[in-house]
């Protein structure tokens, strides 16, 4: 089915396109959240917790959890701010 959508898009519109990409974004919109509010109600401050970023592996301790972020506490003083979609409990 996925290959007769991107086979056909040609065939559409631009006003099709745009109510199409707009339906994408949506979807993205809400599976993320969806995953965010799972893992805020799963995760707890003082919970170990890896991630991979800019750094490369990293892990620390959760300090507070944000909306859609938690502060987690890396050492050496240094606390990062971490999406949620992006922390494993280690």
């Amino acid at each position: 089915m996925l290959t007769q959508i991107l086979n056909n898009l040609n065939n559409f519109t631009d006003t099709e396109l745009r109510t199409i990409n707009s339906a994408v974004v949506d979807q993205l919109k809400a599976n993320r959240n969806r995953e965010v509010c799972l893992k805020r109600h799963t995760l707890k401050a003082g919970d170990r917790v890896t991630w991979n970023g800019r750094n490369g592996h990293t892990e620390g301790t959760i300090v507070r959890i944000k909306r859609k972020k938690a502060i987690c506490s890396v050492g050496f003083g240094a606390d990062w701010d971490v999406p949620l979609s992006m922390l494993t409990a280690a």
